[in-house]
């Protein structure tokens, strides 16, 4: 039973809009563009275009939708445009990603969503196919690889970094921390929960009842213990209740899992934390920064170079507009 909300479809939208360009098949009528005579498919901008659409239906509503479907269109294509430089790239450079690199990858995905399954599920909510995570893993990995190649270390000076974590003090506050414990009993057992928060607040061993009554997988063999976490991290009732209680306090909720009879063991203030215990991740982010800042400038230069064509002359127009100045196409870390 997953108390804890799970955000897992963004991430691997993020990794899809990375996807390679591929030409296996491809027909002149399937070719939007070309650069530096490498083709470009109409289909894997489409393709891109539906993704986008599906994850964020809202942003094409309206009067304006057509004005917007062109304009994502284009700054997907001058994405698609500076991936296949980057492709070049890496070829030119020979840092093109191994197949024990990319499955590496995959194997982290998968335990970043707690298993295969986890992350078969999020790519169906995502509507990401075993293919277009794989291209997209070998696009990512490329553009790490050139990033790696070109761009000089750069390491932050004190005062960068105390300028940094002067402009970001929120980023470094840790919230509040709540440490609960529960009893999960289906939504049809509601007399059974009531009975069980009855005992509970007469001070039953709330030990016992959770190995006896609850449901939950993931907690009923620690005796009900959730752990720490921020109140923010489980569904809306169970957050609410756990904000507002005190400890030792017992209460009975009802969210969409069944009923709750959680017990309260301890909370914790939000703690601001210093430059000094942050001061390692400012390092790394700035770092990460500086990388991308050359890699940017590197793009820049080569799609400045590059020979470009693009056979729709509205995306051509668009295309021009969005790409001035160019984006990186280096992933967040």
């Amino acid at each position: 039973m997953k108390i804890r909300s799970r955000f897992v479809a963004p991430l691997l939208v993020g990794i899809i809009l990375l996807a390679a360009t591929g030409i296996v098949g491809c027909t002149n009528a399937d070719v939007v563009a070309r650069v530096n005579g490498e083709p470009i498919k109409l289909s894997a901008m489409q393709e891109q275009f539906d993704q986008m659409k599906k994850s964020s239906p809202q942003t094409f509503t309206g009067a304006d939708a057509k004005a917007r479907e062109a304009e994502f269109k284009a700054k997907i294509l001058e994405s698609l445009i500076q991936l296949e430089l980057v492709k070049q790239e890496a070829k030119r450079l020979k840092v093109e990603p191994t197949d024990k690199q990319v499955n590496d990858y995959l194997t982290q995905l998968q335990t970043q969503y707690g298993g295969k399954k986890g992350l078969d599920d999020a790519m169906k909510q995502s509507g990401v196919t075993q293919d277009q995570l794989k291209s997209s893993v070998q696009s990512r990995l490329m553009v790490d690889a050139v990033t790696k190649k070109i761009a000089k270390e750069t390491v932050p000076s004190n005062d960068e970094v105390k300028a940094y974590y002067d402009a970001n003090t929120a980023m470094f506050l840790q919230p509040a921390q709540v440490h609960a414990a529960h009893v999960l009993v289906a939504t049809k057992d509601k007399a059974i929960a009531q009975d069980i928060f009855a005992q509970a607040q007469k001070g039953g061993d709330f030990k016992v009842l959770a190995k006896q009554f609850s449901i939950d997988p993931a907690s009923k063999d620690k005796a009900g213990d959730l752990g720490w976490a921020p109140a923010s991290r489980y569904v809306a009732e169970f957050s609410k209740a756990v904000t507002e209680m005190k400890p030792n306090e017992v209460r009975l909720v009802q969210t969409q899992f069944g009923w709750h009879i959680i017990k309260l063991l301890e909370n914790k203030a939000p703690v601001q934390r210093t430059l000094d215990q942050v001061k390692a991740q400012i390092n790394a982010t700035l770092s990460q920064r500086g990388g991308t800042d050359q890699f940017t400038a590197y793009i820049d230069k080569l799609r400045g170079k590059a020979e470009v064509e693009i056979f729709d002359a509205a995306l051509k127009k668009a295309v021009e507009a969005a790409s001035k100045p160019a984006t990186s196409t280096a992933p967040a870390k």
